[in-house]
Order: structure tokens, then sequence, then C-alpha cells
């Protein structure tokens, strides 16, 4: 799908702000309601996910498939009982390579939908899916993942590469990786991910990485949060508030105000409307 004509927006520039790991951190979920992009995924095996119904009016929010933990200390069980799923000590595996080394593509499944079924219960309108880390990106993954999202009626977020920027996928993947993302009708974005970007450069590496875009549909993931006591607890903290910082700028602000703003609900109801979903 050429979806950048099929929107109408032919030669122009379209991004989807996104806001990863919500629900991971109360001071995730307040970055998000004072920052003005709607768009998010919530990680619904964390303490703050439910927190993430009613921070805003105009909430844009997916699920953020979450089959990995992230650092030895960050940690969360899944939502199912897969054996494939959880480490020795019932908790998500520590690392992505432990996740691909382990999970059983039935067991991720059923993760997968209890995953959206726990959105749904609680009253978030699930306008997508996107992954934490990349984890659904082992090529059987990735298969399940596609088809969960059309059983769902919603989109996956799909990159237009299988070379995604900032992931580590192993070469072998790639051209099933590749076959996979081609084969499915769920439209393709490019991604911007400034996640390896140095704190101290980030605003300013956003704003040129705005101007620089070619026409086209983009995915712009963030992990802006606010500064505070909690986030003593990530060694990561200084990149996710550099996050913050650069989407507080008025220039960045600015910047994409001059682009066109997309939301996934918008995506996910063109879908729904033209049969696509």
């Amino acid at each position: 799908m050429d979806l950048l004509n099929w929107l109408g927006l032919a030669g122009q520039r379209a991004v989807i702000v996104h806001h990863d790991d919500l629900g991971s951190l109360w001071a995730m979920n307040a970055a998000y309601q004072r920052l003005p992009y709607a768009t998010g995924a919530v990680m619904m095996p964390t303490m703050w996910a439910a927190a993430c119904l009613g921070l805003r009016a105009d909430a844009d929010l997916g699920v953020h498939i979450t089959l990995n933990s992230e650092f030895a200390h960050h940690r969360w069980r899944p939502l199912t009982q897969g054996a494939s799923l959880r480490d020795a000590f019932g908790y998500a595996w520590p690392t992505l390579d432990a996740a691909w080394a382990n999970l059983q593509a039935d067991e991720a499944e059923a993760e997968m939908r209890a995953q959206i079924d726990a959105a749904l219960a609680i009253g978030i309108d699930v306008t997508h899916i996107d992954t934490h880390m990349g984890a659904v990106f082992r090529p059987d993954l990735a298969a399940v993942y596609l088809r969960v999202a059309q059983a769902y009626r919603v989109p996956a977020f799909v990159p237009d590469s299988a070379s995604v920027p900032g992931l580590w996928i192993p070469d072998a993947w790639k051209p099933e990786l590749e076959r996979v993302f081609a084969a499915g009708p769920l439209p393709r974005l490019g991604i911007i991910d400034g996640y390896g970007q140095p704190p101290a450069a980030r605003t300013g590496w956003t704003l040129a990485t705005v101007a620089g875009l070619a026409p086209g549909v983009y995915h712009f993931m963030h992990h802006a949060m606010i500064p505070g006591d909690e986030t003593q607890s990530l060694r990561d903290a200084a990149t996710r508030l550099a996050d913050f910082a650069a989407f507080t700028d008025p220039g960045v602000q600015a910047a994409l105000g001059g682009e066109v703003l997309l939301t996934y609900r918008e995506l996910r109801d063109r879908l729904r409307a033209a049969g696509i979903l």
C-alpha cells in the first residue's frame, strides 16, 4: 500500500508522534499528560497501566505488546501462564535475547491477546498495537503479531524495513521478516527513533531530523518522562528526560506543527472504513 497517496497526502510528510512505555512509571504517564501529542501505547503488565485511562480527553492509545522486561531491577510478570513467557522467578525475560530464545509462538499469541483484552476491559479504546523493544520481530512472532492485529481490527506498527533502526535483529532473520511484513495488508511506516542519540544533543537532533524528512508517513517514537525521584529507578533516565525536554521545546513543537500530524485512531478508522481491517 502506498499509504501517503492512499491518505491523500502525496508529497507531504505525515508524522505520528508516539509515546512508548506508558504505564511503566507514573513519570511516563505524567509526561504523556503534559505533552501536546495524543498518541502512545500502554504496557498492560505494568503497575501504572490502568492509570493511563482518563489522562486526557483526546487519548489515542494502543497496546505496547510486552513480551520481555527491560532492566534487571525493572521487571513485570506476564498476564498469562505460559511457561515460555517467564524466567525461573516468574517474571518476563529480562533481556530481548532471552525472550527470543525461549518464547513459544502459541503462548506469545495468548499473551498478546490477553494484553489487548485487558486494555479493552478497563475502557481503553485500543487504536493500534506496537512492540516493546521489538520483541515481536522474531519472524514467527511477527506473523502472530500481524494476525492478532487483524483479529482485533487495529493497525500494528509495521516498519518499512526489516533493518529496524536502533534494534538489533539477526541478519539471518531479515529476509523472512521482510516476507512477513510484505505479505500482510497493513501499511508500513517509516520509523524515527532518537533513543541512541546523546541526551544533550536530543533537541537539536530532533529538529534536524524533522527538517530532513522525505515525503512519507512516519512513526516517531519517544520515551519522555518528567523529572523526579522516581526517575532514579531507570538506568536510561537521562535519555527519557531528554525526550521530554525535546518535545516541550518550542522549536521542536513548531517544526512538528508544520507537518501533517496523524493519529493511529485516524488510521484505524480509515482502514476499517475501507474494509482493510
